[in-house]
């Protein structure tokens, strides 16, 4: 599910995924970022696991993402929308054929 919001914030703003994780500090990925950051903060994620998934960073960094998500949010509701639309963001469904078949029992060695 990490990677599907990744993908779509990335889709939303226009940058590519891996600059959303990456090192990169450009001013145009930093909306993107944050958005990030407050999209799973609001699917209940904490500050440490959101840092820890997206791209190995600091709780302060992402709090302080969180706060400017939060200005930006009061500013610009094409923004605020944006988020609340990577935050609502349900699993898609996985196909029934590509799960693992459990073994029959006559094919079990150790059923009994």
């Amino acid at each position: 599910m990490k990677q599907e919001i990744i993908n779509e914030c990335a889709k939303l703003f226009g940058v590519h995924p891996r600059d959303l994780v990456g090192n990169a500090r450009f001013g145009f990925l930093m909306p993107a970022r944050f958005a990030l950051y407050k999209a799973l903060h609001l699917r209940g994620w904490s500050s440490a696991r959101i840092g820890r998934n997206i791209g190995g960073r600091d709780h302060t960094t992402v709090l302080h993402g969180l706060k400017r998500a939060d200005y930006m949010m009061e500013r610009d509701a094409s923004y605020a929308e944006r988020i609340h639309k990577l935050a609502e963001m349900k699993p898609t469904a996985i196909d029934p054929s590509l799960l693992p078949t459990p073994p029959k029992p006559e094919d079990d060695p150790f059923y009994v």
